[in-house]
């Protein structure tokens, strides 16, 4: 038999040999161990929720679990909530046989094994305490600088919280944790604080994806961080207006055409200073004008200003 080992640098557990090739240990229950030891910290793990994911039944896997925790790989600690009074299991997994098995009850500092070389040695394991480090005197200047350019971050976190949350929903193989969107928002808020769009960021996480992604957290992560396209460029500014508009009720005219008032307010202005006879002869005008086609120069026929010229 030949042996091809590959490199990983991701996505990969270790086991030791003594435990690969343990003697009193069935094929299923090494396979349990492996598996038990690839998931992650913190995973529920019950008789029925590994019967569901693999091919081998009940029984099979019950047996495995014995084996395993009568080799010592596989420890299961039952507490109880002395608020509520219930019961509840905790397992513990390891890759090399846990020989001393504490008692029921809470952990202690040490919740496998003794402690090496005895308690003389205890003081050595123990991390040593940190001193509290002088205050720096304040900078106003400073301080308001910095407040400033968090500001904007700050205000897109929630933003970005909440498109990281959903991109599960473009693709399954991105869902990520509560606790992974939380830690990657900062990261995403700063892309939409250079100025680049929603639509832009789950074009850049959603594309090109490999055909298999073990850790969502860890690529998003990186394309965050590595993929940061360049800062868009500021918008030019829209052009100013320039054109004409009634001096009366400040509406714009078409571009290149200049009058003082508008038909509307020239009609009213007109029936203000003339009575309903001369209103109305204006506006008679107005329409014979229109129907042979002498307007002033620069309207057309149908505008809806009033022509200058009589």
């Amino acid at each position: 038999m030949r042996v091809h080992r590959n490199r990983h640098d991701r996505a990969f557990t270790i086991v030791p040999n003594a435990a690969a090739r343990h003697d009193r240990l069935s094929l299923a229950a090494v396979g349990l161990l492996v598996r038990l030891l690839s998931l992650p910290d913190g995973t529920p793990v019950s008789i029925e929720r590994i019967t569901e994911q693999v091919d081998e039944g009940r029984t099979a896997v019950s047996r495995a679990f014995r084996q395993l925790e009568a080799a010592g790989y596989l420890r299961r600690q039952r507490t109880q909530d002395p608020e509520t009074g219930l019961w509840s299991t905790q397992s513990h997994v390891s890759d090399l046989p846990m020989t001393h098995n504490p008692a029921v009850g809470e952990p202690g500092p040490r919740s496998v094994g003794d402690l090496p070389g005895g308690e003389k040695h205890q003081g050595k394991n123990l991390l040593p305490a940190v001193e509290p480090e002088p205050e720096a005197p304040e900078k106003p200047e400073e301080a308001s600088t910095t407040d400033d350019q968090a500001a904007p971050a700050a205000a897109e976190t929630g933003r970005a919280a909440s498109l990281l949350a959903r991109l599960g929903e473009h693709d399954r193989r991105l869902t990520l944790g509560t606790a992974d969107v939380l830690r990657l928002a900062p990261l995403a808020a700063e892309w939409l604080v250079d100025g680049h769009t929603p639509t832009k960021v789950l074009s850049v996480l959603t594309t090109r994806l490999p055909e298999q992604v073990d850790a969502p957290a860890a690529l998003i992560s990186y394309r965050l961080t590595h993929h940061r396209p360049a800062k868009p460029a500021p918008k030019a500014a829209p052009a100013p207006d320039t054109r004409a508009r009634c001096q009366q009720c400040d509406v714009p005219f078409p571009a290149g055409v200049v009058h003082s008032l508008c038909k509307t307010c020239a009609l009213e202005i007109g029936r203000e200073k003339a009575g309903p006879d001369d209103a109305a002869g204006l506006l008679a005008t107005i329409r014979q004008r229109r129907a042979t086609g002498r307007f002033a120069k620069g309207a057309r026929p149908g505008s809806r200003f009033l022509p200058t010229a009589a």
